[in-house]
């Protein structure tokens, strides 16, 4: 070989591979349209030539007795064996071109199931249409994202102030409201000792009116923003709110407490009261129910709080597609998502309701076999 040649050699060959990469690259960013239509057309060549070649062969081979003998094996065999090969190649084809669309579907059902990190990779070689349906399916997932970190943020914020609302009121319930009929009481009651007697069964009357109205605003108040939540923790709020759903709908509830709870966040303390006492609130207008439990359980760095009734249940889909109704649901779920807890709602209709309230506790839990129960019918606490 001469020293031209070999200098050719060394020239032509990485000018063919460029050629060879380029035209590569090329075939690869074609619109599936096209690929699927170019594979399509060299598949059916590809038969076409092999068919005609074997035919050809088979034809000169065989004796003209044996060729019509073994025609139609021959057709057959041809048939199923171009028919075999063209599936495998073609479904190799369609698998490796539409890949990427088997990958969008695959991210949007992890996104449909909640999964915000899900994301589709660009792959280089697809065609530019491809890209831009992958680049757009990217940049609505981070859309989502920043909109839900941003209704987090404002839920976050509505029920700070709804809850700096109700301490407000409360206060000034307390505060203003409560003592001027706390003294107009004590006037009542001077009064009355210095009429005669037959005047003091209206003012006695007036004075029964202002104590109920005095009680009435107190237990408003306290529904507002309960001071025992603040002083006294969890258990005695649920215990404090079990007694007033008893005196206000008659029915007998059974509070049980497992394990040793100790003080938690102020937020996961409140997040778990309001949910106590919007499944009680449901219960006392919607239930019918007879017997109502409320259970408190430590499961060592969890927290659960399960409010059960017997009474006629519901259908939880129905509801949540019903906007009036799933208000109390969304906010008793958006308070618990806060503080990195969650919601699940098991009920049926005729089988009751069964709601249950899950959150982080860390050390303040201590999951203990000590089980303090008391009923409201109960005149005696077992405190522990």
């Amino acid at each position: 070989m001469t020293p031209g040649t070999l200098s050719f050699g060394k020239t032509i060959a990485p000018a063919l591979r460029s050629f060879a990469r380029s035209l590569a690259e090329w075939a690869f960013r074609l619109p599936l349209f096209y690929k699927v239509l170019i594979a399509n057309t060299f598949l059916v060549a590809i038969g076409a030539v092999i068919g005609t070649t074997l035919s050809f062969r088979a034809g000169h081979e065989l004796s003209g007795e044996d060729y019509h003998r073994w025609h139609y094996a021959y057709i057959l065999l041809f048939a199923v064996g171009g028919t075999a090969l063209s599936a495998l190649i073609y479904s190799v084809l369609l698998r490796w071109a539409l890949r990427p669309l088997e990958q969008l579907q695959n991210a949007s059902e992890a996104l449909r199931q909640g999964h915000m990190d899900v994301r589709v990779p660009i792959d280089p070689f697809s065609d530019r249409q491809m890209q831009q349906l992958v680049e757009t399916f990217n940049q609505m997932v981070e859309t989502i994202v920043s909109n839900n970190e941003r209704l987090h943020w404002l839920s976050q914020r509505i029920l700070q102030a709804q809850e700096e609302e109700r301490a407000r009121i409360a206060r000034e319930l307390h505060d203003e409201a409560a003592q001027w009929l706390t003294s107009l009481l004590i006037r009542q009651r001077l009064l009355i000792r210095a009429l005669p007697p037959e005047m003091r069964p209206e003012i006695e009357e007036i004075q029964h009116m202002t104590a109920a109205a005095l009680e009435h605003l107190r237990r408003i108040a306290m529904e507002l923003r309960p001071a025992i939540l603040d002083d006294l923790g969890l258990v005695e709020a649920l215990r404090w709110q079990a007694e007033e759903f008893q005196k206000q709908t008659g029915l007998p509830v059974t509070l049980q407490i497992q394990g040793r709870i100790e003080r938690l966040s102020r937020e996961i303390e409140l997040a778990l009261y309001r949910v106590g006492q919007e499944a009680l609130t449901n219960i006392a207008r919607h239930a019918r129910a007879t017997r109502v439990e409320i259970h408190l359980n430590c499961g060592g760095d969890h927290l659960e709080l399960t409010i059960s009734d017997d009474g006629i249940g519901f259908d939880p889909e129905a509801v949540r597609k019903s906007r009036p109704r799933s208000l109390g649901l969304i906010g008793m779920a958006e308070r618990l998502s806060l503080v990195g807890g969650i919601l699940e709602i098991e009920s049926a209709p005729g089988k009751g309701t069964r709601v249950r309230a899950r959150v982080p506790a860390g050390s303040q839990c201590v999951s203990r076999e000590v089980v303090h129960v008391w009923t409201t019918q109960d005149p005696h606490f077992d405190r522990g």
